[in-house]
């Protein structure tokens, strides 16, 4: 495997650009054009090395298959290795503010050791990560088992057509044995990171609309209802002041951690000081009598990520609003399906008219709508997998990892984990601080190379591995 690294950085430049010619493609998820330009950069790209190639032509944007079979210069090898399924999305997010970057967001650009550019963290730069592993283990004929990649081009929106994908192509996805996804930061320790699975994820909209006209706050003030006041009184029924959710059947069908996930949350010995100076706050929301750790990965959460009604500032009006809107989401754990909860928000609507008349005539004039949800992915400590992943991470990076059972954060890949039905794993590439989402999104070029080297050393260790 020495003379595969030394391939790698023997020829690192030309990957970089090759990477930057990627990131210089606009593939916004609703920007079909340049979306459709991206999935024939990365099909020129595969056809060079892969054994097999296919574009799923979907109601949406394309889905990439491709496939190396294995190829080893030991012709005794009789082993049965595993077969792994690579994940990873060419979609990336809008790049707005456009102001508050540095360099262009299509412009790659290093700077302090760091590529700077839209998608470089998120997801471009991690997968081409092991794209490049791949290319270099080929070269040598050294690949030791049946490699499969799934390129998503619509994740970034929740991946709605991937399940077309799946149900037409059902033999490429038969004999998987284990799932790779390299998405989103390593853990905020700054340490390679395993993790097991993440927390699902529903976004709810309530829109009150309480009158036909925005008025003036003093000729009908006290008479025309005020509709940020009434949207607060009906959150407020939500969550009480310990931070438990009060919705009915929240935590019906919350999962119990087991004894693998318990004690590699103990060892990540997380501190409220740590917390506090990471987040730069002095107290804690959530759950006050659960375990700091456990609230961001064993608990379900509910959070206003935005509020609206009338104007403030410069634009300020002595007005009493018509309307108002709050938009909440919903982190689920295992066992807990957005319906579900999609279903006990509507209920809970329902039984607040019981209240009183008023509050039936208020929420008569709130609509509840929805946005695309998906449930939780979770995978046991406890299987083998864990320890040849670990030292995995370990060779390529140098350090020990830090094992995650759960993330809090949602990844929409649970109809490709309930599809195949086999075990799968985050491993990120990129360092906690690369900024995806936001202005100037970064990936540090030690992370970069440290994960080409990490894809390098999983596929070898998987390739002497037998399935039973």
């Amino acid at each position: 495997m020495s003379k595969v690294v030394d391939y790698f950085i023997d020829h690192k430049q030309g990957f970089l650009d090759d990477l930057f010619h990627f990131l210089r493609i606009p593939s916004i998820s609703n920007n079909k054009a340049a979306v459709e330009e991206a999935a024939l950069w990365l099909k020129r790209r595969l056809e060079a090395s892969a054994s097999s190639l296919k574009i799923i032509r979907t109601l949406g944007n394309p889905i990439i298959l491709a496939e190396w079979k294995p190829k080893t210069s030991d012709e005794e090898n009789t082993v049965k290795s595993p077969t792994v399924l690579i994940y990873g999305h060419y979609d990336v997010q809008s790049p707005e503010p456009l102001d508050q970057w540095i360099s262009p967001p299509f412009e790659p650009e290093i700077r302090d050791d760091r590529i700077y550019a839209r998608g470089v963290g998120d997801n471009k730069g991690q997968f081409f990560a092991h794209l490049i592993a791949i290319e270099c283990i080929t070269k040598f004929s050294k690949l030791g088992l049946r490699v499969k990649f799934l390129f998503d081009g619509e994740e970034e929106i929740g991946s709605p057509n991937l399940d077309e994908a799946l149900i037409q192509e059902k033999e490429f996805f038969s004999d998987i044995d284990l799932v790779f996804v390299s998405d989103g930061p390593a853990d905020p320790s700054w340490k390679p990171t395993l993790c097991f699975g993440a927390r699902g994820i529903v976004t709810a909209q309530i829109y009150l609309n309480s009158a036909s006209n925005d008025v003036h706050s003093g000729n009908f003030g006290g008479i025309q209802p005020n509709p940020a006041i009434d949207l607060m009184s009906i959150l407020q029924t939500m969550v009480d002041d310990n931070g438990k959710c009060l919705i009915k059947g929240f935590y019906n069908k919350v999962f119990s951690p087991d004894e693998g996930a318990l004690k590699a949350a103990e060892e990540l010995n997380r501190t409220p000081e740590m917390y506090q100076k990471f987040l730069g706050i002095s107290y804690f929301g959530g759950e006050q009598d659960v375990p700091l750790v456990h609230r961001v990965m064993f608990r379900p959460t509910i959070n206003i990520r935005g509020f609206h009604a009338g104007n403030i500032r410069e634009h300020a009006k002595t007005i009493i609003p018509k309307d108002a809107v709050v938009e909440l989401d919903f982190r689920l754990v295992p066992h807990q399906q957005p319906t579900q909860i999609q279903d006990l928000l509507i209920n809970h609507m329902e039984q607040l008219k019981t209240r009183s008349n008023r509050w039936k005539l208020m929420i008569n004039r709130c609509d509840v709508t929805f946005e695309a949800g998906f449930a939780p992915i979770y995978t046991s400590l406890d299987l083998s997998w864990t320890k040849i992943l670990a030292q995995s991470i370990t060779e390529g990076f140098g350090e020990t990892p830090v094992k995650i059972p759960l993330l809090g954060g949602s990844l929409p890949l649970y109809n490709l984990f309930q599809y195949i039905r086999k075990p799968m794993y985050i491993i990120p590439f990129a360092q906690p601080d690369q900024g995806n989402h936001a202005p100037n999104e970064n990936l540090m070029l030690e992370w970069f190379e440290k994960g080409v080297i990490t894809s390098m050393m999983l596929l070898k260790n998987l390739g002497s591995k037998s399935v039973k």
